[in-house]
């Protein structure tokens, strides 16, 4: 299956390529600086250069097949990059062929905070309350949109190993919070599986172990 993955050169991202071209994938990236990916040069990776965040850029970027966003702001808890990515995708999804979009939010964004562990709760309310408002808006704004959307919201990221042990729960049926923490690498598996599949994944997804 060809692919087209937004945020390739980030944590989460790479994890995805990595996994995706294990498989048996063909991936299409759209990334900033080339120089930063260190599958560039690979003949099953398609490399375009540009920004996630312009609609002419993202719309040369997808084509048939799946899209799966692994875009994150890095450390910028102030960042608006989920609402600016969004506006840029959703165009560009009409104007194409691609056939379903997984997005990677965070458990904390918007109305999910609801449902995160009281601690984890706390510690987005202090440290970075902007930047899940942000996501918040943007995962309404994709809800809200006719594109076959998978929105994952996983819990407190780390960068332990690929197990496939990880536990998932449909956030808009699930009751009570959700704690605990998830590898980036078990992120990326479920990215890529509901990318894939043949019957798409509930709208959104609480991630944890």
């Amino acid at each position: 299956m060809h692919i087209t993955l937004l945020g390739a050169t980030g944590p989460t991202g790479q994890q995805v390529l990595t996994q995706a071209l294990e498989r048996g994938h063909t991936v299409t990236v759209l990334v900033r600086d080339p120089s930063r990916l260190p599958q560039r040069d690979d003949s099953r990776v398609t490399v375009i250069t540009g920004d996630a965040t312009v609609a002419g850029d993202v719309t040369r970027a997808v084509g048939r097949g799946p899209v799966i966003s692994a875009l994150g702001p890095g450390k910028d808890f102030k960042s608006t990059l989920a609402t600016r990515a969004v506006a840029a995708v959703l165009p560009a999804m009409a104007a194409s062929e691609a056939d379903r979009l997984v997005w990677l939010s965070a458990l904390g964004a918007g109305s999910s905070s609801q449902q995160q562990s009281v601690i984890q709760g706390t510690a987005s309310k202090m440290l970075m309350s902007r930047l899940m408002a942000d996501k918040g808006v943007a995962d309404d704004d994709l809800a809200a949109s006719d594109v076959d959307c998978t929105i994952a919201l996983p819990v407190m990221l780390t960068n332990g190993p690929h197990t496939g042990t990880y536990k998932t729960f449909d956030a808009d049926t699930h009751a009570g919070r959700v704690g605990g923490r998830i590898s980036r690498a078990d992120v990326a598996d479920f990215l890529l599986a509901a990318a894939t599949a043949e019957r798409p994944a509930p709208r959104r997804v609480i991630l944890t172990h």
